[in-house]
């Protein structure tokens, strides 16, 4: 019986846990634009979900388990500008840095073989 892929399910957790902040943070704000702001990057992080959820028994890959760390190392560097969420540039670029990452490897695992 195939597998999980790992990192996938590394990355699919990851995202889960930065929609939860997400929809958390926007629970928080007052400001409409922060607001509108937080809901745009969770629609972006819902999409991914979604896609990795696909891609969840796709072969392991030492490429992209190396993404999956770049994906982690993002996602903490995210957790700490969501903690300062009020700074909308750098909450911007810290979910950008992010989205970039697991847009790599979700685009990587879509090459890869199924999982036997």
């Amino acid at each position: 019986m195939p597998s999980q892929n790992e990192d996938i399910q590394a990355i699919y957790d990851s995202l889960c846990d930065q929609q939860d902040a997400l929809n958390d943070a926007i629970q928080q704000t007052t400001d409409p634009q922060l607001a509108a702001t937080i809901s745009q990057e969770s629609q972006e992080l819902a999409h991914r979900i979604l896609i990795s959820q696909n891609l969840l028994f796709k072969a392991d890959s030492a490429k992209l388990s190396k993404l999956a760390d770049k994906v982690k190392t993002a996602g903490d560097d995210l957790d700490l500008s969501l903690k300062q969420i009020q700074k909308t540039a750098d909450f911007l670029d810290g979910i950008s840095t992010y989205l970039g990452y697991v847009d790599d490897a979700l685009d990587l695992a879509k090459t890869l073989a199924s999982a036997a």
